[in-house]
This record gives C-alpha cells, structure tokens and sequence, in this order.
C-alpha cells in the first residue's frame, strides 16, 4: 500500500499546477486574523472524521491549519451534509468547502475551485477476503450484485455510468455505504481510492481492488464565485509544499508506515520526571513532557504499550545495562564509552551546550568571562555529560555537582551558583517551567546528538528506529517537537 500511495503521490504533486513560493520570494498574503468558515463533512475519512476520542480530524483539518497559520487567518468548521454543501457554497454560506470535492466543469459553472492538490482514481470497496470478483467487469457479470455509493458524488455518476441503475444504491453518507457492504446489503461500493484506504484505516474488515474505474481525476478546495479567497490559498498551498510540510500532511494520513508490530508488547520507560521538557511533573500533578507524548506515538504506531518507570539519572544507564528497564528516555547524549555498555537509537536531536544564569545576569556573557570571575560557581548534575564539559572547562572546585538539575537550579536561584551547564534544549525547558532564568548565547563545547538507550542486544532497537523515521516523515515527530520546545 506505501509503494502504490507515494506513486499517487508523486502523480499529485505534478498535478500542483501553482508556483512554489517561499518566504524569500513572494510575500504571502496577510488576512489580518480573518475567519474562515470550511464545510466539512465529518464523515470522509482521512480527509475529515470524528476519531475515537471524539475528536474532529483529518488531512482537512491539518491542512488549513497550517494554511491559516501562514496567511494569519483562524480556521472555524462547520460540519455539513454532503447534500447541498456545493449549494451552500455557491450561495456563499461558507468561505471554503474542503471534503475531498472533485473539479468538473460543471461544478466550476456554479463555484470557484483552487487548484488541484491531489490526483485519484476511483475503485471497487469490497468485504476483506472477496473472491467472487476482482474488477468491475467481473461484478458485472454477477446479475444479482449490487454496488453502493453517495448521493450526489462523482462516484455515484461514475456507478451509474458502469453499472444499471437497479443495481446502484445510493446513500446519504458514505458511512451508510460501508454499513450496507459489511451487512451484505452490497457487494462493492464504489469510492476514491484515498477515502477507500481511509475507511480500510478507520473501519477494517475491508480492502480494495486493485483496478480502477473511469478516468484518473482530481481535488479542490471549493469557493464561492470570486471569492477573494482562493489567490490567497493557493498562494499558502504552493509554500506549504515548496517547504516540504505538504508531503508530511499526506504521509501522515495517506500512507500507512510499515512498521512491525509488538503485538500490544509492554516497554518499561525509564524517566527522571525532573527534566523539563523531556520529562516531568507539571502543576497538575501530571507526567507529561516531550518524552511522553514522543513514546506514546512511537507506541501507537507500534502496537506496545508504554509503561514509564520514575527512576533517578543516578544510576539509569546502568540499570538499562543490567537489563531492568526496556528502555531509558532521558535526553542522553550518544557517547562512545556509553556505547559500550548500552545500545542506542539512532539520533534524534542535536544541541549544543551553554550556561543557564538568573534573569539580568550581566557580570558576564561567556563561559570565559564567567571563568575570569575567582569567587564564581558553576552548577551541573552528577554523571551527565554536562558535568565532564564542566570539569573540562572549569576548576574542580568550581563545580558544584547535585544529584538532580531541579536541585542544581535552585542552587542558582538561590544565588549558590552562578550558572547552571546544561543542554540548550534543557535549559529553555527550565526557562519556561521556572522563570527568573536566562541562557547565555554562545555555546560550550562541541554539538552533540540525544539518543534512547537499551539493554545491549535489545530487539527493539530497529522497531523503534523505523518508528521514530516514520514520524519523521509524517510530520508527527515535528509536531511533538514544536509543542515542548517552540511554545511560544
């Protein structure tokens, strides 16, 4: 399924008939904090659905987000029936329908489209292990089948150009459709292929044929007639996939990561929960941190189950050395003399080291200048690589090592030290979760690249390396990323 779905996607992007645009070249235009009302359905997935939790997802969704974020207007959806949402469109109920809506001619006599940003063709939804028939052609043949399909869709037109009318049922929705094939009230219905692979994802106990029907088409954003909208829109799609961040969108909802599966497998996490943002335990009383949100998809994708175990750093590694712990996921930096004892995952984050000091500090702004300065403590935590970068560059008696960073930063607060050395990334989680602290611009020592640590020989190494690559790819990784260390 990847194979075929990066071919559709390679198909796509050539139908992207829009100039690329980045910020260097064009400006993109600002709306000044506009709404923008988007139809939406509701019921299509992946472009747009109601997941487990209850919540309103999508390609849709993830897409005008990020186009709202750069031409600054505020996405507001509205969900719509099928039925009438063109209508509504064209009577300029809402700004812009996004539903997985196929340009025609006719449709573009009565709305405006954007351009094309997805090439499909249309197939045959069957029951998982349908072997009556393996095309159209076949079902055809079969007097008493029968196909389902949504009113007033272009797969409807398509079913009734291919099959007796008698034989066509036609439902409000496309969930009433795939109910009717997994009742046995249909033998196929006929759909995108993109949503197809959507319902297979969301539903089960489905599969597609692999032929298609009619003639390859494609998707638009839907206006009312000269809207002042679509310039501005199709100017934000081209920038969204010059800069790479379309191509994730569509990973993350089109293409299924082909990852192993740990069977619902139990991983045993070793966490510090005093180490913002990676892990630690906010005002609430809640775990939370980078480490968390980036193990519990790593886990979804999967299939384990995350189990993090508060351990003190004192002493981690080696208890992942001995085995205790599945994994560690502490912000640890790859060492060579650590490789020896644990193994890693491949690198997931590059920082460099530098002073953390109390708001206003300006008796120095390098590690030189702080040097220079007789009476001046450095502060850092026992067994990090941050305590050898320390011991590097300072005097032995200088460096006040503590058990934990939480209690090496209230040695500065308190006024004990006069910097704190610590990864840059750390740092401004400290920043932010305590206050009252800066960072120093320049930085200590060479770059260095965080990893998770396992017992030596671990099997999970490669499953949790093909996870991290899958999220990666589909922007997810980003995401998590943005929301620990470039919350604003």
């Amino acid at each position: 399924m990847q194979k075929r779905w990066l071919v559709l996607l390679t198909i796509a992007l050539l139908l992207f008939v829009v100039p690329a645009i980045t910020a260097q070249d064009t400006p993109l235009p600002d709306l000044g904090g506009r709404e923008i009302t988007i139809a939406v359905e509701n019921a299509y997935p992946p472009y747009n659905f109601i997941n487990e939790d209850g919540e309103a997802v999508g390609w849709d969704y993830d897409t005008f987000n990020d186009i709202c974020e750069l031409i600054n207007c505020v996405p507001v959806y509205v969900e719509t029936a099928w039925d009438g949402m063109l209508v509504a469109i064209a009577n300029g109920e809402y700004d812009v329908a996004a539903d997985g809506i196929t340009y025609t001619e006719d449709r573009d006599e009565t709305v405006d489209f954007s351009s094309l940003y997805q090439a499909y063709d249309e197939t045959l939804l069957v029951r998982e292990g349908e072997d009556r028939f393996t095309n159209a052609d076949e079902l055809l043949a079969i007097e008493d089948a029968f196909v389902g399909t949504q009113i007033g869709t272009t797969n409807e037109i398509t079913a009734l150009s291919f099959f007796p009318a008698e034989r066509v049922n036609s439902f409000d929705t496309f969930g009433a459709a795939i109910q009717a094939l997994l009742n046995g009230d249909v033998d196929a219905v006929l759909v995108d292929r993109p949503a197809a692979e959507g319902w297979i994802e969301s539903q089960g106990g489905l599969m597609t044929l692999e032929s298609s029907i009619g003639d390859q088409q494609g998707l638009a954003f839907a206006f009312p007639s000269g809207s002042d909208l679509v310039e501005p829109i199709n100017a934000a799609m081209a920038a969204l996939q010059a800069s790479g961040r379309w191509d994730q969108i569509y990973t993350r909802w089109f293409v299924t990561p082909e990852v192993p599966d740990l069977e619902g497998r139990e991983l045993t996490i070793a966490v510090e929960n005093a180490y913002p943002p990676y892990n630690f335990i906010n005002e609430d009383g809640e775990a939370v941190g980078w480490d968390y949100d980036t193990f519990n998809a790593i886990c979804e994708l999967l299939n384990c189950v995350p189990v993090y175990v508060e351990t003190a750093w004192d002493g981690m590694l080696v208890a992942i050395a001995n085995g205790e712990y599945d994994v560690a996921a502490d912000g640890i930096t790859y060492t060579e003399d650590r490789d020896e004892t644990v193994d890693f995952s491949s690198l997931y984050q590059a920082y460099d080291e530098t002073l953390l000091v109390r708001e206003g500090e300006d008796r120095f702004t390098n590690a030189d200048e702080l040097l220079a300065i007789e009476d001046a403590f450095v502060g850092t935590q026992i067994g990090t690589t941050n305590e050898i970068t320390a011991l590097s560059f300072f005097p032995a008696e200088r460096v006040n090592s503590f058990d934990t960073f939480g209690a090496a930063i209230q040695a500065l607060l308190n006024g004990d030290v006069d910097a704190v050395l610590v990864d840059r990334p750390a740092a401004e989680g400290w920043i932010e979760s305590q206050g009252g602290l800066m960072t120093l611009e320049s930085s200590i020592g060479d770059q260095q690249g965080l990893a998770f640590a396992f017992p030596s020989g671990s099997d999970l190494v490669e499953p949790i390396n093909a996870a991290m690559a899958a999220l990666q790819a589909n922007g997810v990784w980003d995401d998590i990323y943005e929301t620990w260390f470039e919350a604003e």
